[in-house]
């Protein structure tokens, strides 16, 4: 940790003190050898001088070392601030940013050059961090990154450990922004309701399977598409069987699930927690209606159209004004059915009355709510992530 003004004042003040430690003691030896005729040094002061010339070694050496340690976070905030115009300059000509970033090489494209040199991040560990490396992550789409990297104490607005650099700046990761999965470099929107942080967007992690076999504990996250086309699945996310969807964890608590680092499957409590926050908004209430929330977190599009008040179909521009974004994938069991005019999300949660059951959230086309039911643990429906 780097001294502060205040500690670096006091380790002079201490320094000097020392310093005029020693004088004295000099000075009271060469005063005692004038009257005595005595040795230069008894042993007892020798050993106070050794002592003394110790420590001061020892303040020089930690603030040397401190002085060292500040000067690399520096040089990796100054290395990240560069590599964040650059990319964007980058990202002005191509519509996208590179896929890769290599220390020692140039960031180029068609002729035009946006940083003659990538920088290599300083070699040493410090404080906490686990790595040195500047880590360069970005969607599938290369249309947003990730910088990851450490630093060792806390610089302005800048906390000690992990700090995350991308296109809405530096810092640490605040909900409202994207998620990066690092596991396929997915992207995600994120939004914050109450006290919840959700994925704005249907999870859609794993390799594609066809729904005529069940998905397995096989160490391998395993999904289905609509209609077995993974182009599906790029739209409205996969379809995931509960046992999948929880990675056969079955204690109810921060089930990480098939979520990233950092997330979890919500219960059915906090799915209760999630209704409850958008209730409680009179502007999430189509027509002041208690309960009436399923425009408010329908997407405002892909729903069939439909004609009765306050449904999903209705006028569907007027939908997701809490920016939650349900889309209607549809499910399956043991066929694909109701595309476009369901939407339904596992919860963490089992049927306690009923073990091969497990709770889930539907929003049907046909109501005008966010419904709390039970459905087979073989059905596959989507997930939503809840962050940690």
């Amino acid at each position: 940790m780097c001294l502060s003004r205040r500690n670096k004042r006091w380790s002079l003040f201490l320094i000097i003190m020392l310093i005029n430690s020693v004088f004295m003691i000099m000075k009271i030896n060469s005063n005692n050898n004038n009257h005595h005729n005595q040795p230069a040094f008894t042993l007892i002061e020798l050993l106070v001088v050794i002592a003394i010339i110790g420590i001061l070694t020892a303040l020089a050496v930690v603030s040397l070392q401190n002085s060292r340690r500040s000067a690399r976070d520096a040089k990796r905030i100054s290395d990240v601030k560069q590599l964040q115009i650059a990319l964007e300059l980058y990202y002005q000509d191509n519509s996208s940013y590179p896929a890769t970033l290599i220390p020692g090489e140039t960031l180029s494209s068609n002729s035009v050059t946006y940083m003659e040199t990538i920088p290599y991040p300083p070699a040493t560990l410090d404080g906490d961090c686990s790595t040195s490396s500047y880590i360069y992550s970005t969607s599938n789409n290369n249309t947003y990154y990730n910088i990851n990297f450490c630093l060792s104490n806390n610089v302005g607005s800048l906390p000690s450990g992990e700090v995350i650099a991308s296109p809405r700046g530096l810092g640490e990761w605040t909900c409202g922004e994207y998620l990066l999965d690092t596991r396929d470099y997915q992207s995600y929107t994120t939004i914050q309701l109450g006290n919840q942080c959700w994925m704005s967007e249907n999870l859609n992690v794993g390799e594609v399977i066809a729904n005529t076999a069940n998905q397995s504990d096989n160490s391998i996250i395993e999904k289905y598409c609509y209609g077995n086309s993974e182009s599906y699945c790029d739209i409205y996310g996969g379809l995931y069987q509960w046992d999948e969807t929880v990675q056969y964890e079955y204690e109810e608590v921060n089930i990480k699930g098939i979520c990233p680092d950092g997330w979890h499957v919500p219960s059915d409590a906090e799915w209760t927690s999630f209704s409850g926050i958008i209730n409680s908004n009179p502007n999430y209430r189509c027509e002041g209606l208690n309960n009436a929330i399923a425009k408010a977190i329908s997407s405002s599009n892909y729903w069939i159209y439909d004609s009765r008040t306050c449904v999903s179909g209705n006028n569907t521009s007027t939908n997701n004004t809490s920016g939650f974004n349900s889309l209607p994938a549809g499910y399956t069991h043991p066929g694909y059915i109701h595309l476009n005019d369901i939407a339904d999300f596992w919860s963490s949660s089992i049927n306690a009355g009923d073990n091969n059951l497990a709770w889930d959230r539907l929003i049907y086309l046909a109501d005008y709510g966010l419904v709390r039911t039970t459905h087979s643990r073989l059905f596959g429906f989507s997930v939503r992530c809840l962050k940690d």
